[in-house]
């Protein structure tokens, strides 16, 4: 069982993992969901969408193997939930591009990020609905949400859990 971190200087690392994971995503999406027309497409989609792929899996190996305090385990976790999936996702779905080529109703960047977090919370409005490839995509995504959610939440309990033992 390792020692909490209590200060700054043992949260560095953990901090700049986690600003190093949200600009990565921000630039994936600002890049990517920004591609003209005649770049974005079924090649450059799929090939992010092969990325995504290996991301998700290396950051899950990361966190199940590398990191042993819950509090930065829970701390990492919580960014990814709340920024960094999401907006990983959209960067695929801008990838494919416009013109209801992923997303039906989207017109630009905001509205694939807006779908992505609607998507990835399992909200599903029905005011945008994915099309061909991004089908698939959407489904994990909203898997993805899921099962982040739950290993967010159980790891939540375990750190209260932890604390609060008599």
């Amino acid at each position: 069982m390792s020692r909490k971190p209590t200060t700054l200087a043992e949260w560095k690392s953990t901090l700049l993992s986690a600003a190093g994971m949200v600009l990565a995503s921000f630039l994936a999406w600002f890049g990517l969901s920004r591609l003209s027309e005649a770049t974005a497409g079924d090649t450059i989609g799929t090939f992010a969408s092969i990325v995504l792929f290996i991301w998700i899996v290396s950051q899950s190996w990361f966190y199940m193997t590398q990191v042993t305090s819950p509090r930065r385990l829970l701390f990492l976790m919580g960014v990814s939930f709340i920024q960094v999936v999401p907006f990983l996702f959209a960067a695929v779905y801008g990838a494919f591009g416009y013109n209801d080529n992923c997303v039906i109703g989207a017109e630009g960047p905001g509205d694939i990020l807006y779908f992505s977090y609607v998507t990835f919370t399992t909200v599903g409005y029905g005011d945008m609905s994915p099309t061909g490839l991004c089908r698939g995509l959407a489904v994990s995504e909203a898997v993805t949400g899921y099962i982040l959610l739950g290993l967010f939440v159980a790891a939540a309990v375990a750190l209260y859990a932890r604390n609060h033992e008599k």
